[in-house]
């Protein structure tokens, strides 16, 4: 069968593939975290070690901010699966290889070839939920994304602590997972069907046809990129917000941090049960930032423990509302023919937000005098916007219905 004509009907199992292929980004974000302190001190001798090292972990994400876009315009054009399973089988390369590699420098590199399928895996995976799958159940399962991907990093963070106890090479065995997962998206999925924009068929006929609008796309990945600092400014900062307050255990920080990373996920599930209400885009835009700007508000003015922790809590809420609400809302965008190049989109402007978090909220809180000023200041300006949106989204629910549908 053709490919591009192939529309076979997908179900739970092949939307649960793709979510644990999702969990790959998690992988790299969080699975060598808990070992930086022995694999800087492995590399001691190794000139500016002290920054070497931690850009390890950040580099895929930069990558992925770089790449994103291209990829997602080559999988509108050659396909989606094929280059999900190159993904799959170079990550377990490049993730596996610091195992055996004893160069600092090859192991950066190796972490840029991670950054660089994981672009691949992200951008093909999340676009082929969006052609398997149509309306409410495409967007339970896009919610169930961040669900997955919150969950195991919960996981992945505690058994990569154990491992390391093995020693600092011992985590990246991790990887070789996704080595799993290809044969599975190889024999079980499908190239999806792609239909250019105006052509119909008979089960698509009474479809309505989603025009392609750049400068929409455009607006949507300006609100995520806001959106990709607002989620982890707190995670990103919790452990110097905590030394603040007089905590400097690093199990403490780790369960504080866990403590977010759960309400993240309370988050995302919660976002299934707005969709089930049919509250508009723009009004869980809204509620996201809003709560997520409460959260600041609380971490940066409570001087204490608890009261870090509670707002670090409250973000994670908000956080687990906002990134499936704004993906959803793009993803309720995209013409099949270029939803691979909006979804690139999308995790660009989302990992580029991620890389420009520490730097907005560092310059921030030096121009105030610290991150807590930082932290209320975020605060005060998410939590009017999210006002305003509201009153207009109740207010006006025609006009905000433009933008903003199809989420």
């Amino acid at each position: 069968m053709n490919p591009a004509l192939d529309s076979r009907r997908a179900g739970p199992v092949h939307a649960y593939l793709l979510l644990l292929c999702g969990c790959m980004s998690v992988l790299a974000a969080v699975l060598i975290a808990p070992i930086l302190p022995k694999m800087q001190a492995h590399f001691a001798d190794v000139p500016r070690v002290e920054f070497l090292v931690p850009i390890s972990l950040t580099a895929p994400g930069l990558v992925i901010a770089a790449l994103s876009l291209f990829v997602g315009a080559v999988a509108d054009r050659i396909g989606r699966k094929r280059l999900l399973v190159a993904g799959l089988l170079l990550y377990g390369v490049f993730g596996t290889a610091p195992i055996w590699l004893d160069s600092l420098y090859a192991i950066l590199a190796a972490r840029i070839g991670v950054g660089f399928t994981e672009a691949l895996i992200m951008t093909c995976c999340t676009a082929m939920i969006g052609d398997y799958f149509d309306g409410m159940e495409r967007e339970r399962y896009l919610a169930l994304n961040f669900t997955f991907a919150s969950t195991t990093a919960v996981i992945f963070i505690a058994v990569a602590g154990a491992l390391g106890e093995f020693g600092w090479r011992v985590p990246f065995a991790i990887y070789a997972v996704s080595l799993l997962l290809a044969p599975a998206i190889m024999f079980m999925l499908w190239e999806p069907a792609r239909r250019a924009s105006g052509a119909t068929s008979a089960p698509d006929a009474t479809v309505a046809v989603i025009p392609w609008r750049p400068a929409l796309l455009a607006w949507i990945c300006a609100v995520t990129l806001v959106g990709g600092i607002a989620f982890m400014a707190v995670q990103v900062h919790i452990a110097y917000l905590l030394e603040g307050v007089g905590v400097t255990s690093p199990g403490v920080v780790g369960l504080a941090a866990s403590g977010g990373q759960v309400a993240v996920v309370i988050g995302s599930l919660a976002f299934r049960l707005l969709l089930r209400a049919r509250v508009p885009t723009a009004l869980r835009l809204a509620i996201a930032f809003g709560i997520t700007g409460i959260g600041f508000v609380i971490v940066g003015a409570s001087g204490t423990f608890a009261g870090v922790v509670a707002g670090a809590i409250v973000t994670g809420l908000g956080g687990g509302l906002l990134l499936p609400t704004l993906l959803c809302w793009n993803m309720g965008r995209l013409p099949a023919e270029h939803r691979a190049l909006g979804t690139g989109a999308w995790n660009a402007a989302f990992f580029f937000g991620q890389f420009l978090t520490p730097i907005v909220v560092v310059g921030i809180a030096g121009a105030l005098g610290g991150l807590p000023r930082a932290m209320q200041l975020m605060g005060l300006v998410l939590v009017p916007c999210a006002v305003l949106l509201s009153v207009v989204s109740l207010r006006r629910p025609a006009a905000a219905a433009g933008p903003l549908a199809g989420g």
